[in-house]
């Protein structure tokens, strides 16, 4: 009988729960809603738990490419819980082509269409197949550098082959070259930036060099 009174439950609300950071939501409560809407007519509010499958709308929300994973409950006080952990965008690229798509911390490809904008530097120049992997790769160090990720804006591939930081500071580049010793080259720019720029102005220098090997070059 207890089962049977709980399957006869109806929907009263809908909760969406999303774990990622409200600047990097690639899926918002809205995006979901409206995907509810399309998926089933009339919604999911105001039915009964028995008109209801729980593990397909678990295998729509995975459906989407920016859904990682999703768990779906439904209690006895009428509450539908969609609680859904995203993909984590790292770098959207621009390829010359029109291209465009996000590309997660698992390297998840994520269209752009369906999505809301993550805040995630962009990416774009000489984007052959090798050397979005090495974006990719520079753009997981940025991601989890608090202060890289706050002083980078953009990344551009240059004709060199080389990965250029484009930096929220007006008018400047850092030249990274290629991903080997990122982790080097982000201590010795951060010391750069946070001793000796904070005394000189950080916008003095152009161009900021860490191309070569233990080498910091500056115009």
């Amino acid at each position: 009988m207890l089962k049977n009174n709980q399957a006869d439950q109806i929907c009263t609300k809908v909760i969406i729960e999303i774990d990622a950071p409200n600047e990097k939501q690639l899926v918002t409560q809205r995006l979901v809603k409206n995907k509810i809407s399309e998926w089933y007519s009339g919604g999911l509010s105001g039915r009964s738990q028995q008109n209801m499958s729980l593990p397909d709308i678990e295998e729509r929300l995975e459906g989407m490419p920016s859904v990682r994973n999703a768990e779906v409950s439904f209690d006895l006080r009428g509450e539908l819980k969609l609680q859904i952990e995203q993909r984590m965008p790292v770098v959207r690229i621009v390829r010359s082509t029109g291209e465009q798509y996000y590309l997660a911390k698992d390297f998840t490809k994520i269209p752009v269409s369906g999505t809301d904008v993550a805040r995630v530097p962009i990416a774009n120049g000489r984007l052959t197949n090798a050397m979005i992997k090495k974006v990719y790769t520079l753009s997981t160090y940025v991601h989890e550098n608090a202060f890289m990720e706050a002083l980078t804006e953009q990344i551009f591939v240059n004709n060199n082959g080389d990965l250029v930081i484009i930096p929220k500071v007006k008018n400047q580049r850092i030249i990274m070259g290629d991903t080997q010793n990122i982790e080097k080259k982000f201590s010795k720019l951060i010391d750069f930036y946070t001793g000796g720029l904070n005394h000189l102005g950080w916008d003095k220098y152009k161009t900021i060099n860490l191309k070569y090997k233990d080498q910091l070059v500056c115009n």
